[in-house]
Parts: C-alpha cells; sequence; structure tokens
C-alpha cells in the first residue's frame, strides 16, 4: 500500500512538468508556423516574438519544475501572459468578427481594413 501513494506523489509531482512542457511545444509549433508563412510574404505580426519566446520560457519552465516547483510557477506565469499578448488579441478580433461588431475603420471610408468582415473564400483551380 505504501508504494501505491508513493507512485501517486511521483504522478502528482510530474503533472506540471508535463502541462507546461506540452503547452510550451504546442504554441511554440503554432507560432513557429506562423513564422514560416513569412517565406510566402505574409507580414510578420511583432507579438508573434513575444508569444515564441513564452513558449521558450514555458519549456525552460518545465525543466526548473522537476527541481524547483515554485520558481517554475512563477516563470510559467510570465510565460504565459507573454503568450496571452499574441493570443488574446487573436481571439478577441476572432470573435468581434464571428458576431459582426466592428470597428469604426472598417465602416468608414468603404476600404477594406484589416477588422472588415471575413468572407467566404472563392473555389482556386490550378492553371492547365
Amino acid at each position: 500500500m505504501r508504494s501505491t501513494r508513493w507512485s501517486g506523489a511521483i504522478i502528482f509531482h510530474m503533472l506540471p512538468f508535463f502541462l507546461y512542457f506540452v503547452s510550451g511545444l504546442v504554441t511554440g509549433f503554432h507560432v513557429y508556423t506562423l513564422f514560416a508563412l513569412a517565406v510566402y510574404g505574409v507580414p510578420i505580426n511583432p507579438l508573434e516574438f513575444v508569444s515564441l519566446l513564452g513558449s521558450l520560457c514555458l519549456l525552460i519552465a518545465a525543466y526548473v519544475s522537476l527541481f524547483k516547483p515554485h520558481a517554475a510557477a512563477k516563470l510559467a506565469l510570465i510565460a504565459a501572459l507573454a503568450m496571452w499578448s499574441f493570443y488574446g488579441p487573436a481571439i478577441a478580433k476572432a470573435v468581434r468578427s464571428r458576431l459582426g461588431h466592428h470597428s469604426l475603420a472598417s465602416i468608414s471610408g468603404g476600404e477594406r481594413s484589416l477588422s472588415a468582415p471575413i468572407r467566404p473564400y472563392k473555389v482556386l483551380s490550378w492553371p492547365r
């Protein structure tokens, strides 16, 4: 019975490592793919650099959590705030465009701006 408690304690203490490591990998991969689109001429948002740094800090926090869990938790909090500087505005813009609430910049002038409503894509075919 004592060995069961001990193995449960190891799993409990390893949970921050897995959470920090997986979230750091997933968000880092996502931001890296956004950087890869720059090859095709897509402009880079400066907040992507901050988010990539936050993902790297989460990976460092995963390693530190094995030895100093409280210090790793503080580092993970800073990393999460850095990542939300990119993901927060992106989520807000997605919700705003879905609900139809647009800023005044999209209404004035008739020009298409960044906050203009999303229209369905046309199906493109390859030239023959």
